[in-house]
């Protein structure tokens, strides 16, 4: 018998809720159904818990990965020392801070006492637990290997994160560089330019190109600030919109694989993810087809879906992935042949392992390249910007004092 938890309205038309043990969902309504009660939601669970809400207010808003990848781990050693899941999961509840995967927990683990399987009662919150988890679960459950298979999960989302962190790491100095140039170049145009611009407002005719002109641009950005933040606004608009359409997110996909510095780096991202994520499903039992689907999802860039797309219609059809793979300007032509090689050998959970320990390494060594690069860019971008404005401001000044020692 499963319990599970409803939402209803009584033949008055009241709202209820509350818990009925039946066979199946089916039997559950039609059980429902002889009381009068119409049902207006039904979950399995002991709990008539609003689990959208939940999902909404905690699940998808402070759950951060690092405390799924803590979950993972903690429930791997519990489970390999012997302690059964469900009481793996209420010791987790009682240890764990009180938060958003605290109470995500307490719903698993009440459908998990409910007869549930731990695949089906995760899968309810997929902002919180990845797709990848729940189908290595799935393949654990028909195993019986779940402690093992929480593990690799733990290794597998630690893996990403760190992946992740490099990628965010080396783009975030130059936009905070960026950034801190806007900042200080607007403070320097709309506070300070103005004032200078009242002394040397009787020189005018006299005063050097580059200051006159960056002057009257602080004028006209200062008179026509409202047409500035139309235009500005419109750009970013702009940008958001050409995001949400098909060809838009397949021109910044392309921008990011092909641009100089970043391209390479983003290019080995995307394999080291892709690799690893087939390799870590393979490996752990899920058919090639699935895997492919789930990996799918994982290499968010449009190229790469375009890949996958092609190598599960090339499955379909009785082909190899390496005939897929190889005419690919995606992957390098050393990776597709040992692809084609793990293949034909049987060995390609081996091979794509090992493919991506290569990739991670080759992407340490991109990431430090863009960032000694970046670093130096970032300080000539910096010096011109507002190393420029000051000479421009310094300029008359310069002029008088020569004219003077003279």
């Amino acid at each position: 018998m499963l319990t599970f938890a409803y939402k209803a309205r009584d033949a008055r038309g009241e709202p209820v809720a509350g818990t009925i043990d039946a066979r199946s969902q089916a039997d559950a309504l039609r059980l429902l159904d002889r009381e009068g009660k119409t049902v207006t939601d039904i979950r399995l669970g002991a709990k008539p818990t609003d689990t959208d809400e939940l999902r909404v207010r905690h699940a998808a808003g402070t759950v951060r990965r690092e405390e799924v990848i803590s979950f993972a781990g903690q429930l791997a050693v519990m489970l390999d020392t012997g302690v059964p899941l469900a009481d793996a999961l209420d010791a987790f509840v009682k240890s764990a801070k009180a938060g958003g995967l605290r109470r995500v927990t307490e719903v698993v683990a009440d459908r998990i006492h409910s007869g549930v399987p731990f695949s089906t009662a995760i899968e309810e919150f997929p902002k919180v637990f990845p797709n990848l988890m729940v189908s290595l679960l799935k393949a654990s459950e028909a195993s019986g290997k779940m402690a093992e298979m929480l593990g690799r999960v733990s290794d597998y989302l630690a893996k990403e994160r760190r992946t992740a962190r490099q990628i965010k790491g080396a783009l975030t100095y130059p936009m905070v560089m960026i950034s801190i140039a806007v900042i200080v170049t607007g403070f320097l145009v709309v506070w300070v330019l103005p004032r200078f611009a009242k002394i040397y407002e009787s020189r005018e005719a006299a005063l050097p190109v580059m200051t006159s002109v960056l002057l009257k641009s602080s004028r006209f950005l200062i008179q026509n600030w409202m047409l500035g933040a139309a235009v500005a606004s419109a750009l970013v608009v702009g940008c958001v919109a050409l995001r949400l359409t098909a060809g838009g997110r397949r021109f910044i996909d392309t921008l990011k694989l092909r641009a100089p510095v970043i391209g390479p780096m983003f290019r080995l991202f995307y394999l080291t993810r892709a690799t690893r994520t087939l390799g870590t499903l393979l490996a752990s039992g899920v058919p090639l087809l699935e895997a492919v689907r789930i990996v799918r999802r994982v290499t968010e860039n449009a190229h790469w879906f375009a890949l996958w797309n092609d190598m599960e219609n090339a499955m379909t059809g009785g082909r190899t992935i390496a005939e897929v793979v190889e005419p690919s300007w995606l992957i390098p032509p050393q990776v597709a042949q040992m692809i084609a090689a793990g293949e034909r050998s049987g060995r390609l959970p081996e091979v794509l392992d090992k493919v991506s320990a290569s990739a991670e390494a080759d992407l340490d060594e991109a990431v430090k390249a863009a960032t000694q690069l970046i670093e130096p860019a970032m300080i000539v971008f910096m010096g011109v910007t507002i190393g420029g404005i000051a000479i421009a401001l310094l300029l008359p000044i310069f002029n008088v004092a020569n004219v003077v020692a003279h």
